[in-house]
C-alpha cells in the first residue's frame, strides 16, 4: 500500500511540474482598468521587464505569438488591480493558467503621494517579498 501511494505522489509531482514547465508566456495589457491611457505611469512596461527578468516571453494584447495560438496552455495572463485606499496605493498582481487558475497573486502598497511614483513603488513593493520566481518555466 505504501509503494502505490509513493508513486501515486511521484507521478503527480511530475505531472505538476510537466504542467508548470511548459508555461513560457505572458499576456499583458497595454493598459488596465484603473489607467486612463496606455502604459500611464510606466507600469506596463516595468511589469513586462520584471517578467521578463523572471524568465517569461512577454507580449501585450495582441501581439499573440504562434505558439500561443496553437496551445494557449503556454501562457499565464497576467492582470493588475487597484485597490481602494484613500491615503496610500495598493496594487494587487494576478496571473492565471489556461484554465484560469491562479498561479500567483501578491500585493503592493505605496504610501508615496504623487501618482506616477506610487503607482511604480506599489509595483516593485508586489515583487519585493514574493514566490514568483519559484514559478516553473520552459
Amino acid at each position: 500500500m505504501k509503494k502505490i501511494l509513493l508513486l501515486f505522489a511521484v507521478l503527480f509531482s511530475l505531472g505538476m511540474t510537466a504542467q508548470n514547465k511548459k508555461v513560457k508566456y505572458v499576456n499583458l495589457k497595454w493598459a488596465y482598468d484603473f489607467q486612463d491611457k496606455t502604459n500611464e505611469y510606466r507600469l506596463n512596461t516595468a511589469l513586462k521587464q520584471k517578467m521578463e527578468e523572471l524568465g517569461y516571453t512577454v507580449y501585450f494584447d495582441n501581439d499573440m505569438p504562434q505558439e500561443v495560438r496553437l496551445d494557449p496552455c503556454v501562457e499565464y495572463v497576467g492582470d493588475l488591480i487597484r485597490e481602494k485606499g484613500s491615503l496610500s496605493t495598493e496594487l494587487t498582481f494576478v496571473l492565471k493558467d489556461c484554465k484560469g487558475n491562479i498561479v500567483f497573486k501578491n500585493s503592493g502598497i505605496s504610501r508615496l503621494k504623487k501618482h506616477n511614483k506610487s503607482y511604480m513603488d506599489a509595483l516593485q513593493n508586489i515583487f519585493k517579498y514574493s514566490t514568483i520566481g519559484r514559478l516553473k518555466i520552459n
